[in-house]
């Protein structure tokens, strides 16, 4: 698992830095009634506030989404904050979690500069 830091090209916007780290996550729909994933994908960097994965499914911004650590088994209620354009089926998803989190990434951050 290779991390490596994003810089903050938003600075002020931000809640928590940035890092780039390829980690998987299965997703889910809590208002489904269907207890099976709607897919398993890949982040593509994380913060202590959300992340960004790919996904093939469709979603839109405002929903909302169950995230589950494979590795820690923890699950996240989050919120879809941006969905990128389509590039060859997949889309980058960016997402907030609903509430704090302590380390559902598993990861220690940099301290803010």
């Amino acid at each position: 698992m290779s991390i490596a830091f994003k810089s903050n090209s938003r600075l002020g916007r931000r809640r928590s830095q940035r890092v780039a780290l390829s980690m998987p996550v299965v997703v889910f729909e809590p208002q489904s009634s269907q207890k099976e994933p709607i897919e398993k994908t890949r982040t593509l960097s994380v913060s202590l506030h959300g992340g960004l994965m790919t996904l093939r499914a469709a979603v839109s911004c405002g929903q909302s989404l169950l995230v589950t650590n494979p590795y820690s088994r923890v699950s996240q209620a989050c919120r879809v904050v941006y969905v990128a354009p389509e590039k060859q089926e997949v889309r980058q998803v960016g997402f907030e979690f609903l509430e704090p989190v302590t380390n559902f990434w598993n990861i220690s951050f940099p301290i803010p500069a």
